[in-house]
């Protein structure tokens, strides 16, 4: 699971957070956003780091990882857990659109919309994608 590919792109991470984190406090962008990404590309190239690493070194955490990866159960759960996500984002973004409306929020309102359709666009397509597939 954890090969060199991944390796560098930990190493990817973290050094395009520092890069992200140093254009911020040396004033090259005065968005606050740059320097929190930068922050959380950082902590994240980090900690998939010492995760390859020891994934490398440690052969009973490689056995554990391996068995969750390829357990059937977990795989039905993730599909599972992104099926209700789904359901659930576009139920909330529906009523955000029609409390946007009464509440004469048009760009709120087109927002949302916008949202809503490119989900249920997506959804669409990989629906034939699969259909076809299976």
């Amino acid at each position: 699971m954890y090969n060199n590919k991944r390796l560098a792109l930990s190493i990817l991470y973290i050094v395009l957070g520092l890069t992200f984190t140093a254009l911020s406090f040396a004033g090259v962008s005065d968005s606050p956003y740059l320097s929190g990404m930068g922050g959380g590309l950082t902590v994240v190239g980090a900690l998939q780091l010492i995760r390859n690493l020891r994934y490398r070194k440690d052969s009973a955490y490689r056995e554990k990882i391996d068995t969750e990866r390829k357990d059937e159960r977990n795989s039905f759960l993730r599909m599972k857990a992104w099926a209700w996500t789904g359901y659930i984002i576009v139920l909330v973004e529906g009523v955000g659109v029609i409390a946007a409306a009464l509440l004469r929020q048009e760009l709120v309102m087109q927002v949302l919309s916008y949202s809503v359709c490119l989900i249920l666009c997506v959804y669409w397509i990989t629906w034939l994608i699969l259909s076809r597939k299976y």
